[in-house]
C-alpha cells in the first residue's frame, strides 16, 4: 500500500499530476535511487508498444482491451506533454512529485587560471 504525503498532495495540485498519472510512472518508470522517472524518450517508446497492442486488439475485436489501451495511451500522451514526470519515493510513501522536462546546467570548466 503507498501512501501519500501532504506534501505530495499539495505538489500534485499545483502542477496538474493526477494518480492516474503517478500510477503509471510506477508501472512503467525506471527506478534511480529514491527516483522513479518517466521521461520524454521512454514514453514514445511505450506508446510505440501500446499503439501495436491495439492493432492486435482490433483484429481480434476485443473492445474491452481497446478501451483500456486507449486510456492508457491518453495518460502516456499527457506525460509527454509535460516533458515526463519524476516521483520522489521513501519507503512507502510518495514524498514528492515534479515534471522532468529540467534542463540541467552544464559547468564550465576552465583551464588554467582566471584572470
Amino acid at each position: 500500500m503507498v501512501i501519500l504525503t501532504r506534501h505530495i498532495k499539495e505538489k500534485m495540485s499545483q502542477r496538474g499530476i493526477h494518480k492516474e498519472l503517478l500510477e503509471m510512472v510506477l508501472i512503467y518508470g525506471v527506478v534511480r535511487k529514491d527516483k522513479v522517472i518517466l521521461n520524454k524518450k521512454r514514453c514514445k517508446k511505450i506508446l510505440i508498444r501500446l499503439d501495436t497492442y491495439q492493432r492486435r486488439a482490433k483484429r481480434l475485436r476485443n473492445i474491452l482491451h481497446i478501451k483500456n489501451l486507449n486510456k492508457s495511451r491518453s495518460i502516456i500522451l499527457k506525460i509527454l506533454d509535460k516533458g515526463g514526470v519524476t516521483l520522489v519515493i521513501m519507503g512507502d510513501s510518495l514524498i514528492t512529485t515534479y515534471n522532468t522536462d529540467i534542463k540541467l546546467k552544464r559547468k564550465r570548466r576552465y583551464k588554467g587560471k582566471k584572470r
